[in-house]
């Protein structure tokens, strides 16, 4: 137990993937990178542009704030790839355009709203982004800080814990005490919500 605990701490410690700065992986994490399956898929965005424009009809700059503001701060997608999504839904028919003054207003057709109804169950990724409704980018950095403090410190006791039998087992005691902790964190308040 002691040894597994000791490696998988080691091996998070080491990896690429364990950065608190960024949001738990920051950007590469979140939407793909260094051969990292992507949380992010470009199919996704379609969606998020479609119900966007359920809101009110917009121009192709609003949707990438309104984008960006979904993604509190950690994506702001480019033109370049917010416009060809744009057309695209354009030739399928499931927005419209208008012109105002030099700008392209965009409005969910029913064809549009039809696609988001047929496949909300296939939108995984709108799901995914439910959970940053509350999210606080100033308090997930002091987490974040929280975090790699109290793994530290775990390091620092097991390095302490290879010295001495009892000292071992102790360790492995609390490093079970801690998972099991974890594991049942809201388990009470789930069977309260039910």
């Amino acid at each position: 137990m002691f040894r597994r605990g000791f490696d998988q701490f080691r091996n998070m410690r080491d990896s690429e993937g364990f950065d608190f700065g960024r949001g738990f992986g920051g950007f590469e994490k979140m939407f793909g990178g260094r051969g990292q399956e992507r949380m992010f898929k470009k199919g996704n965005l379609q969606f998020m542009i479609l119900n966007s424009l359920k809101e009110e009809p917009k121009h192709g700059y609003q949707i990438i704030k309104d984008l960006e503001e979904q993604f509190k701060g950690f994506y702001s997608p480019s033109p370049g790839s917010v416009y060809p999504i744009l057309q695209m839904l354009e030739d399928r028919e499931f927005v419209s355009v208008t012109k105002e003054g030099n700008k392209k207003i965009y409005t969910i057709t029913e064809e549009g709203e039809n696609f988001l109804k047929e496949n909300a169950d296939q939108d995984e990724f709108a799901k995914r982004m439910k959970q940053f409704q509350n999210f606080n980018r100033e308090d997930m950095k002091t987490l974040g800080i929280d975090i790699k403090e109290t793994v530290n410190a775990i390091l620092t006791a097991s390095k302490e814990a290879m010295t001495d039998e009892e000292k071992r087992k102790q360790f492995d005691r609390f490093l079970t005490q801690i998972k099991e902790q974890a594991q049942n964190l809201y388990k009470e308040d789930d069977q309260n919500d039910k």
